[in-house]
């Protein structure tokens, strides 16, 4: 993913929000690959469950875009959030199921067919935002009210000192520190290039560019791209002292597609061998065994050591033992 800085007339916007780093523990407590202890509270897990669709991988637009609300503490969210225009409230929270790369692409009928498909409780939210959206709005804050009494104030009472020292720390640094916020993001002149597999190229100049540093967040790096609206981008902090490239996790894959390749690193699999050696032992073509083994070897897959004129091949054992690991962290991501 690109996002193109040129024309901007200032550095980026650092923003801390404790309704917007509530959406990110929401999300931990709705999905099964976060860290342990997220799980939502019992009294309230029911009201979080069906509302789930607001923090999931597309996210309401006030849990991804702080700049919505007025206000940066809990109580002027909230209220911000109540005073919200009607319209504007509801195309906030059917956001995740009525848009595409940040664009609205189906009218109501079309989002409740996408609710059905999540179960009865979604759909029956979705049809009470359309119907009755004051009701709605009324059983929402409640729910976010008791989160915040329930667990959530005593947990950014520590979050939040991380996050606005963050913040703090990134407006001092201004551009010098945006390649500082990740291993997956980096700047190429006036380019800021986020290492998501996503083929998107997003122009900040006339709507500005908000940086969002979250703890409970990580290891996700999310991008809120809605018309009209700043680009907000979240990143974890701590930053990750690694991030896995989505380029050669992609080219290890497309690699290992090839079954004769498979073949060949089943081969390598328990010992080294020669390029002829494999070719006679598995009844393979030695010149195709070994562009095959070029092609592994420049993947990272293989590794070579030299054996008197002979050289042989083994397998990398702790690159392809990390790739389901990389490709699920570039997927998250």
């Amino acid at each position: 993913m690109s996002l193109d800085l040129a024309g901007l007339a200032g550095p980026p916007r650092y923003v801390v929000s404790p309704l917007v780093e509530l959406g990110w523990a929401w999300h931990a407590m709705v999905t099964d690959h976060h860290r342990p202890g997220t799980e939502a509270p019992y009294g309230l897990r029911g009201e979080l469950t069906d509302w789930s669709f607001l923090v999931r991988a597309v996210r309401a637009t006030f849990l991804a875009d702080p700049t919505l609300l007025p206000g940066s503490t809990w109580d002027e969210q909230l209220d911000g959030l109540v005073r919200l225009p009607v319209a504007e409230f509801t195309t906030a929270v059917l956001r995740p199921l009525a848009r595409a790369n940040g664009r609205p692409v189906v009218g109501p009928a079309g989002v409740l067919r996408l609710a059905r498909a999540r179960g009865s409780a979604t759909q029956a939210l979705v049809r009470l935002v359309l119907d009755e959206p004051e009701t709605a709005r009324v059983r929402l804050v409640a729910l976010l009210a008791a989160c915040w009494n329930g667990f959530f104030a005593d947990q950014w009472g520590q979050v939040g000192q991380l996050l606005t020292a963050e913040a703090d720390r990134g407006a001092e640094r201004g551009w010098r520190g945006v390649a500082e916020l990740s291993p997956a993001i980096t700047v190429d002149g006036t380019r800021l290039l986020v290492d998501k597999i996503q083929n998107k190229r997003l122009v900040a100049a006339g709507r500005g560019l908000v940086l969002l540093p979250t703890v409970l967040g990580g290891p996700h790096i999310y991008v809120a791209d809605e018309p009209g609206r700043p680009i907000v981008l979240h990143y974890p902090v701590p930053a990750p002292p690694a991030a896995a490239d989505s380029r050669a996790t992609l080219r290890r894959l497309t690699v290992l597609a090839h079954p004769a390749r498979l073949e060949i690193c089943r081969a390598i699999a328990v010992e080294p061998r020669s390029a002829r050696e494999i070719a006679v032992l598995w009844g393979m073509a030695e010149p195709a065994v070994t562009k095959h083994l070029s092609a592994l070897r420049s993947a990272g897959l293989v590794r070579t050591e030299r054996a008197g004129h002979f050289l042989r091949y083994a397998l990398n054992d702790t690159d392809i033992a990390a790739l389901g690991a990389d490709l699920l962290e570039v997927l998250r991501r």
